[in-house]
């Protein structure tokens, strides 16, 4: 906002008033003395004076001698009398003290001098009596007339922390007294305790802690909150405090804590699979309502790993680890989300959870597969916040074993090896002929569909040419002449049967070379016709017995160079599954002719013609090797009030628990009943509080101490409703605690330290498994960034508070508090405590109003009336009120938008900065708390009708852009960061926090910043010096915007070293 009219507003650009200029030496009666002469005063007087008195000697001779300076010949040496009030004549009366002291200790003080300086003495009681006439007069007035007092000294307390032993339970009743050592007077300090409190043995064990960066899209936690990276590591500095909910931070103050970590769990006994198998396994999930994400499938695979529970332990996986195969693609679309992968055989088999190697069984104890996602990406935290904030409808879980090539497979007469050869159907393969495959796992799983598959050892190119000496010969009697003829056929031209040639002497032979017959090439009577012959059904056991799945299926199906089996077995009649607990028998359809192999052959045997063909030995079907594939597919609705076979389970980096419809329907307390995939929260931070040794309706007292001034003022923690929320843990869900379950909170919102009186409902001490189950969970949850609260300095159990008795001790210990640890003990021992600490130095101690401070204050009082009307009197009651306002500055008719509006008043603060916690040294402000504090405050003194506002001075920074050349010898880098300092220094001097000279009308003119900087010891010269406010270079002059905003420098420079161009 720019000043509507300058030359109107110049009353507006006023320093404003600071505590040290409510100093007004009139007001202190000791600078006005109305017997201003002091003991060297006087002997100089009195020398100075003898100089006028002639000294006469004893014989009554009326000649002079001297004067009577040499009355003081021991003490003053003879010279001119400087004037007072110089330094000559604070030396000289200096001078005569030390004498006076010399003498003192000697006593060798000739006898008339020490009657003269004892006469002097003893005047001081006067002159003091005299001089403190204007005192006495003043306070009469003020204390008599006006009825005025100054204000009594404030006792301080402390916060105690209570040890109990075990076994006899104590009770502190209101007025027991603890031990505060000795004052500076050696008399006892005593401590009282100004309520009843129950000890009891509840520890603070853990901190914890997890915020959640809206803006930089990071989830952050830590494991133990009380340590600087979030994972145990000490502070450097004691007094450095911790963030109580975490922090996005990552600087040598505050390293970068861990990502977060989120995850999701399914445990199901069907899950169960050795290693024999290639095993796919997808996971199809259908949300409610759309994710609020789009994603491909690498994104999946990028975001997700997976880890299961292996035969010696977790065993990880990626997702993206696996060949492509149809149907199992991760994918991502509206409502579902599908995560595929893959378990090679060269993997450990999925097994059931072991408490041994897999740590606490979670649910049941069924195999176990976790999905997690690691909060480093923006995409990540955007999946996390998409998936934990949608609640889930569906799972369908669908999976595929393949290459199991040991499966248990038996025939008709026994056991078959199935890694070797075999005959499935024995070595005399008939009609009939069967063998069975089994495979362990069906019997807990549900396969919705079976694929058999091998590979045929030995098998003839062509099964047509094999058997073609097997024929069908229908009615005709098998013979000899029968079996041989049928493989010929008579030519066209032919009129004669072909069996009389057989009555010939050449038989055939002739016929052949004449072409009058030749080989049948398509008989017609061929048994086995094609490849496709064999043939064999498979039947699953019912109980009725063994019933056909497949009533036929072609035993051999070309491939390549020989020849193979496969055949898929799925439900029939709307079953989504098949019963193999018995396994699948298949059974032959035709006999491989074994039987009629030894007619046939006999027959050719015995055949005198030469062209008789040799039947082939009939093929014995053997197996190379035989491949069971199969898969599942189960269906899970989360809505259903059922109780599942599937057990969902959620954890983050604090734990675990099951989140399930019917224990959420049981519990009051849940949100709602919806089933969520993470835990994630909607407060921005959170911190948690494990707590040992309580046992139910015990009350918890809980000190937390914060290093008060260490917040964000601009980060309003707002009233109840946008205030901190506590919650406690109940059966892995969180209970919001009421009213009255917060008995005392003196912390307001963890800006200032204080103690927190629990009464926690019974359901804090049910069963848990979300984090430590061994204790009581509290959690606070903000809505703010984690700056808008005080960094902690420790969280304490059994802690009480306690307040120094008035024994006319002496309280210089008020002014910095009595040290920790100086109240150990109780006055008078009581039995159950153990030991009594004091972490922390005591507070809230104000020692007794000093007559100056007294002086001011009421003399104030009587100009403003407690009233404030004029600048003068809100500024001043301002600073008065408030001790901690460095400096207030009033503008009147200001409002937010004009320096024209009549009716309003704007308020400007700046805080002390000096041994204080300020959040920003550089741009110190109050919080918004204090300002509507001060603002109620005065509200209360002004007219009803005067609209008053108090905030923070708006805060322009200065940079400073130049090229230094620094005198040789010089190490660079060193001396442009002191310079870089120095600047900063001469800008913002209570940056150093030893000054406070912070000034509402500053300004500065360029000139005067470039003679600053050449005057330095290290400086040669420097070039181009430019000065920017608000990133706007300025002129000569470099002046605040309005009488609101008041100059700062920037936190860096830029600074470089001048480099001149060379012809």
């Amino acid at each position: 906002m720019q000043p509507d009219n300058l030359n109107i507003l110049k009353v507006l650009w006023r320093k404003g008033t600071s505590q040290a200029m409510r100093i007004n030496p009139a007001l202190d009666p000791s600078t006005l003395k109305l017997m201003d002469l002091e003991l060297g005063d006087w002997l100089l007087f009195a020398n100075n004076f003898a100089r006028f008195i002639p000294f006469f000697p004893a014989d009554t001779s009326k000649v002079t001698i001297d004067n009577w300076q040499l009355f003081f010949n021991d003490l003053l040496e003879e010279g001119n009398l400087p004037e007072k009030g110089t330094f000559a004549y604070a030396k000289l009366l200096q001078s005569i003290h030390d004498k006076l002291e010399f003498f003192e200790q000697q006593g060798s003080l000739k006898p008339q001098l020490t009657l003269l300086v004892a006469f002097l003495k003893l005047l001081e009681n006067s002159s003091h009596s005299l001089n403190n006439l204007t005192k006495r007069h003043l306070d009469f007035y003020y204390k008599k007339i006006l009825r005025f007092s100054k204000l009594a000294a404030v006792p301080d307390s402390a916060f105690l922390v209570i040890e109990s032993g075990k076994g006899t339970k104590p009770i502190l009743t209101k007025g027991t007294t603890f031990d505060g050592g000795v004052d500076a007077n050696g008399k006892k300090r005593t401590y009282s305790l100004e309520y009843d409190f129950i000890p009891n043995l509840a520890q603070v064990s853990q901190l914890k802690n997890r915020y959640i960066d809206f803006n930089r899209k990071k989830i952050k936690v830590s494991q133990i909150a009380n340590s600087l990276d979030g994972r145990g590591e000490r502070f450097i500095d004691e007094n450095h405090g911790w963030w109580p909910f975490g922090h996005p931070l990552a600087n040598a103050n505050y390293p970068e804590l861990q990502d977060a970590s989120f995850g999701f769990g399914i445990s199901l006994a069907s899950l169960w699979a050795s290693a024999d198998s290639d095993k796919y396994l997808s996971f199809l999930f259908t949300f409610k309502k759309n994710l609020p994400f789009s994603g491909t499938a690498s994104d999946i695979h990028q975001l997700f790993s997976v880890e299961y529970t292996g035969e010696k332990g977790w065993v990880s996986l990626s997702p993206s680890a696996h060949p492509e195969k149809d149907n199992f693609k991760s994918s991502i679309s509206g409502k579902q989300l599908k995560i595929v992968f893959f378990v090679g055989k060269s993997q450990p088999a999925i097994v059931d959870q072991q408490e041994k190697i897999h740590g606490n069984i979670k649910g049941k104890g069924a195999p176990l597969i976790w999905f997690d996602i690691l909060c480093n990406s923006t995409k990540a935290f955007q999946w996390i916040k998409g998936i934990g904030e949608t609640p889930l409808q569906n799972l369908s879980i669908h999976t595929s074993y393949s290459n199991i090539n040991t499966p248990i497979i038996e025939s008709d007469l026994g056991v078959l090896n199935p890694e070797k050869p075999f005959q499935p159907f024995g070595s005399i393969p008939k009609k009939g002929s069967s063998f069975y495959v089994k495979y362990p796992e069906w019997e807990k799983k549900n396969p919705k569909k079976v694929t058999l598959s091998g590979k045929w050892a030995n098998t003839p190119e062509d099964f047509k040419e094999w058997y073609y000496s097997y024929r069908d010969m229908g009615n005709q009697y098998l013979s000899k002449d029968n079996y041989f003829s049928q493989h010929f056929v008579a030519n066209a031209s032919l009129d004669q049967p072909i069996k009389s040639f057989l009555l010939q002497p050449t038989g055939f032979r002739a016929p052949l070379l004449e072409s009058k017959i030749i080989v049948n090439p398509d008989p017609d009577n061929l048994i086995v016709k094609s490849n496709n012959h064999f043939k064999a059904s498979l039947s699953l056991k019912e109980d009725q017995g063994w019933k056909a799945k497949l009533a036929e299926v072609v035993l051999f199906e070309e491939d390549g160079d020989g020849f193979k089996t496969s055949f898929d077995i799925l439900p029939e009649g709307g079953s989504s599954h098949l019963e193999l607990k018995e396994g699948i028998k298949i059974t032959l359809l035709q006999s491989f002719l074994s039987e009629m192999y030894p007619r046939i052959y006999a027959l050719a045997m015995s055949s005198d013609q030469p062209e008789t063909p040799i039947p082939n030995e009939p093929y014995i079907p053997l197996l190379e090797n035989m491949l069971v594939t199969y898969e599942t597919e189960e269906q899970f609705n989360f809505n259903s009030s059922n109780e599942l076979d599937l057990q969902l389970f959620v954890r983050d980096d604090f734990g675990w628990y099951e989140e399930n419809k019917n224990s959420k329907t049981a519990l009051a307390h849940t949100p709602d009943n919806e089933l969520y995939a993470f835990p994630v929260s909607q407060s921005a931070g959170e911190m948690f509080i494990g707590i040992s040794g309580l046992v139910p309706f015990e009350q918890l007292s809980l000190l937390i101490q914060v290093l008060e001034g260490s917040e964000n003022p601009s980060q309003n923690m707002g009233g109840e409703e946008e205030g901190l929320k506590w919650s406690v843990l109940a059966g892995n869900y969180w209970l919001e605690l009421k009213r009255e379950h917060i008995i005392s909170d003196q912390t307001d919102n963890m800006l200032k330290s204080g103690i927190i009186t629990f009464s926690l409902p019974e359901e804090s001490f049910s069963s848990h498994e979300r984090m430590d189950k061994a204790l009581v969970w509290i959690k606070v949850s903000s809505t703010k960034v984690f700056n808008a609260t005080s960094r902690v300095m420790g969280v304490y159990a059994q802690a009480i508070e306690v307040v120094l008795v008035d024994n006319e001790n002496e309280l210089s210990h008020l002014k910095e508090g009595l040290p920790a640890q100086s109240i150990n003990k109780m006055i008078t021992r009581k039995a159950g405590v153990k030991g009594v600490s004091q972490p922390y130095n005591s507070f809230g101690g104000k020692a007794a109003e000093q007559d100056n401070q007294f002086y001011i204050r009421v003399s104030e009082r009587l100009r403003h009336k407690n009233r404030a009307v004029s600048l003068w009197d809100i500024e001043h009651l301002v600073l008065q009120t408030f001790p901690q306002v460095y400096k207030v500055k009033c503008l009147n008719h200001t409002c937010s938008s004009s320096f024209l509006s009549p009716g309003h008043l704007m308020v400007l603060v700046i805080p002390d900065t000096i041994n204080k916690n300020v959040y920003d040294i550089f741009q110190p402000t109050f919080s918004a708390a204090k300002l509507n504090e001060i603002a109620s405050f005065l509200a209360e003194k002004a007219a009803p009708r005067l609209a008053i506002k108090v905030i923070n001075p708006l805060y322009e920074e200065v940079r400073v852009r130049l090229q230094v050349t620094f005198y040789p010898g010089l190490d660079k880098a060193f001396f442009m960061n002191q310079l870089e300092k120095d600047i900063i220094n001469y800008l913002s001097p209570w940056t150093s926090g030893e000054k406070l000279a912070i000034d509402f009308n500053s300004h500065f003119n360029k000139s005067s910043l470039v003679y600053f900087i050449e005057k330095l010891s290290y400086v040669d010269f420097i070039q181009e010096p430019r000065i920017f406010r608000n990133n706007v270079e300025m002129g000569k002059n470099i002046l605040p915007s309005s009488p609101m905003h008041v100059l700062v420098a920037a936190k860096s420079h830029d600074i470089s070293v001048y480099a001149p161009i060379s012809d």
